[in-house]
């Protein structure tokens, strides 16, 4: 957890106190005669002292950050308002370049393809979804979980083993994960392992094109 400015008062009081207090120690025990009233006004003094001076300190941070977050704000200007999404209607998503896709209009794209091809399909994605997007099914009745990532990375082998998951908490007999991009050797090797699909953008793009000439829009 990152400190705050008033945690870090507290840390720089706690360290001027000690200070303080060592150095008024000192100072009692060299000076023969000294009452003993001036002990404990040293205590005193260095915890009311190393508090105000602790309070400094956090005021002083604080408003150098503030300081630092104008000139930012300043030098590049105030954050450009982002445009309106239009949602894409499915002949335009059918034409669309998949790499310039959200995450969701991808989704959607690949829902409709495996629909094209004679599955039924169920959309999953969301908050909890266990790396699975969609779960299709085809004639033979078992179902299979598919996840979608439009990336321009490759996907590594943490997708791969949380989809492995994925496919048993929904209760999938395949797993299957379609990229537009490509996948690390780690992925290759733990999909391998794992009996898990791996589909590129290469082959991605070559069942796109094969379906969007016999694609018709209802």
């Amino acid at each position: 957890m990152a400190k705050t400015y008033a945690s870090e008062g507290k840390e720089v009081a706690y360290i001027l106190r000690g200070l303080f207090i060592i150095g008024g120690l000192a100072l009692f025990f060299n000076i023969p005669g000294l009452h003993w009233g001036f002990f404990f006004g040293i205590l005193i003094g260095a915890v009311i002292i190393a508090e105000f001076l602790g309070a400094m300190w956090a005021t002083k941070r604080r408003s150098s950050q503030k300081r630092v977050k104008k000139k930012v704000a300043i030098s590049t200007g105030s954050p450009a308002k982002s445009p309106s999404v239009t949602k894409l209607n499915d002949q335009q998503l059918i034409q669309a370049n998949v790499d310039t896709l959200s995450g969701a209009d991808f989704e959607r794209l690949m829902e409709m393809y495996y629909r094209g091809q004679g599955y039924s399909v169920e959309r999953i994605g969301g908050a909890g979804d266990h790396e699975v997007d969609l779960i299709i099914k085809g004639k033979e009745g078992y179902k299979i979980a598919v996840q979608c990532k439009c990336w321009k990375k490759d996907v590594g082998n943490d997708i791969v083993l949380r989809l492995k998951a994925g496919k048993q908490v929904h209760g999938c007999y395949d797993a299957w994960i379609v990229t537009t991009s490509n996948f690390t050797k780690a992925a290759k090797e733990a999909a391998d392992r794992l009996n898990i699909k791996l589909i590129n953008g290469l082959i991605l793009q070559d069942k796109l094109n094969r379906w969007r000439k016999g694609f018709k829009v209802h």
